[in-house]
């Protein structure tokens, strides 16, 4: 899809939000609250993996998609998987959030700025595209699962306008989206059920992300962990390299609820 496409689709989802918060009477009068303006700007993009995976991401220096780890034999991408039913395979996932995914005990945050990196390549979605084959309801079911995906596909980093007016009216504070309660309003794209993916944007870059560049904000990892001398590496060369490594004390392996909230306590002592 070109950027122009997804420059369209912002333009339309756009005029169908300001459809619904006319049609359900929702008060936007007075500016912008201003956490809803820095979060939506500012924001890292997060990725977050299992504690075995992470090992492998600090000695390889890169985040892969489907179709990468396919190529070079390290992990099969099956004709059935969500991505290449929704074809989606070629791209490394992110959330312009805290982590979202579960069952993850590490990560990385990236700064907002990877975005402009990749304004023709990558692009971005209010949800989470993999959520619509097995966790999301759509209004209209009849609508093939890749086509309402395309529908809603943003420009880079274009869509965080789209976060913005959501983060100021759709939820109770903008800081429900960063703590992950669900919106008071759920706004007109037709989604129901699962979990807070189901609001959250998501970005797809190409191919692959190298972790070492000046983009690398924070890496997340237990304080178990770092006797592994991949993860290790990795952390030396954050400190010599001006990134933040948040430590922290996994109750059991692959600790999402700690990790998640490390992440949210980093992202506010940092952005807000």
């Amino acid at each position: 899809m070109s950027r122009e496409r997804r420059e369209e689709n912002l333009r339309e989802l756009s005029a169908r939000f300001d459809d619904y918060v006319r049609a359900n009477m929702i008060d936007r009068a007075g500016p912008v609250p201003p956490e809803a303006a820095t979060l939506a700007q500012s924001v890292y993009l997060a990725h977050s993996t299992s504690e075995a995976n992470f090992s492998f991401i600090c000695d390889s220096n890169r985040l892969l998609s489907p179709q990468r780890l396919h190529e070079e034999a390290i992990k099969t991408l099956k004709s059935g998987s969500v991505e290449a039913v929704l074809g989606t395979a070629n791209a490394v996932f992110l959330y312009a959030a805290p982590f979202r995914r579960p069952a993850t005990g590490c990560g990385v945050l990236f700064a907002a700025g990877l975005e402009t990196d990749y304004r023709e390549e990558g692009l971005a979605t209010p949800f989470d595209s993999g959520g619509l084959l097995h966790l999301f309801t759509r209004t209209d079911p009849a609508e093939a699962p890749a086509a309402f995906l395309a529908r809603h596909e943003l420009p880079l980093p274009d869509h965080r306008r789209y976060l913005e007016a959501s983060l100021s009216l759709l939820f109770t504070t903008p800081l429900d989206y960063l703590h992950g309660n669900d919106p008071v309003w759920p706004g007109p794209i037709g989604l129901t059920g699962g979990d807070r993916r189901r609001w959250t944007h998501e970005v797809r870059l190409p191919d692959q992300i190298y972790l070492r560049t000046g983009y690398l904000q924070a890496v997340f990892a237990p304080v178990s962990r770092v006797a592994d001398p991949r993860i290790y590496g990795m952390l030396r060369w954050c400190e010599h390299s001006g990134v933040d490594y948040v430590p922290f004390n996994a109750s059991r392996g692959d600790d999402f609820e700690t990790l998640k909230r490390e992440c949210v306590d980093y992202i506010t002592s940092t952005i807000l």
